[in-house]
């Protein structure tokens, strides 16, 4: 009898520590049985519970369904708990509407703090691109008609000049005169250039700022899409397919 409870015990010890572990269960369906050691804002470490000296893995949160803890505990990784990929984790600012204007927001918001998101709806490099061949051209794209067309326009009017300055430099009576005022027009002229190109980049990080701001205070998504959940069947994970109603506030 001692014998028998002797074995059950031992079955039941080496049951318990087979199941020690934490699985990683991916999107396509693969079971990691692992070790985890952070879970961070983009991805998951981990061991694997074979090799617990071993190397350290990461995982995308994306590419995760859910993790099932040695305690017992699952965590479901959803379109919530994959947003970090698309806003930062950065504390909104309190005092933001909806129909804010560039000039409000420059003053809340410091373009140098800005990290890019997969949902931003401005691309600061290709606005200063377009600023670099058109001045005023990134500003307009960004919603800011006044400042790029201000510009644009404060650059014609120095070409227009340098080009009669230049002419009568040629042809004039006073051609030392009229080549300072070429010269001061072209300096004018690159000036405005650099700064709009600037200028259509910090905008565009700015605004960038203030819309990740708006989506995480006011956003309401309903999204219903196919899923594949995973049911508990003894010591393994059943799949059974369904369909998914998400909501995020």
């Amino acid at each position: 009898m001692k014998k028998i409870l002797l074995f059950s015990a031992f079955i039941l010890f080496s049951g318990i520590t087979s199941m020690a572990q934490d699985v990683i269960t991916k999107k396509n369906g693969d079971d990691i049985k692992a070790k985890v050691l952070e879970v961070g804002t983009s991805e998951v470490k981990y061991k694997l519970f074979e090799e617990p000296d071993g190397a350290t893995y990461s995982v995308r949160k994306t590419d995760i369904l859910l993790i099932t803890y040695e305690t017992g505990r699952k965590e479901v990784f959803n379109d919530r708990a994959s947003s970090d990929l698309y806003y930062t984790n950065k504390t909104p600012v309190d005092n933001v509407s909806p129909g804010m204007k560039y000039k409000e927001l420059k003053n809340l918001y410091n373009y140098k703090e800005y990290v890019p998101g997969l949902a931003d709806r401005y691309s600061p490099g290709w606005m200063g691109v377009a600023s670099f061949f058109i001045p005023g051209l990134g500003e307009c794209i960004n919603g800011e008609w006044g400042r790029g067309l201000g510009k644009f326009g404060g650059e014609l009017l120095l070409s227009i000049v340098a080009a009669s300055a230049t002419y009568a430099n040629q042809y004039g009576d006073s051609p030392d005169a009229a080549a300072s005022l070429a010269l001061a027009c072209y300096a004018g002229i690159i000036a405005i250039d650099i700064w709009s190109i600037i200028d259509a980049v910090r905008i565009a990080k700015v605004k960038n700022m203030y819309e990740q701001d708006l989506k995480r205070l006011y956003s309401f998504d309903v999204k219903l899409s196919p899923s594949v959940n995973y049911i508990p069947n003894g010591n393994t994970l059943q799949p059974v397919a369904g369909m998914t109603l998400a909501f995020r506030f």
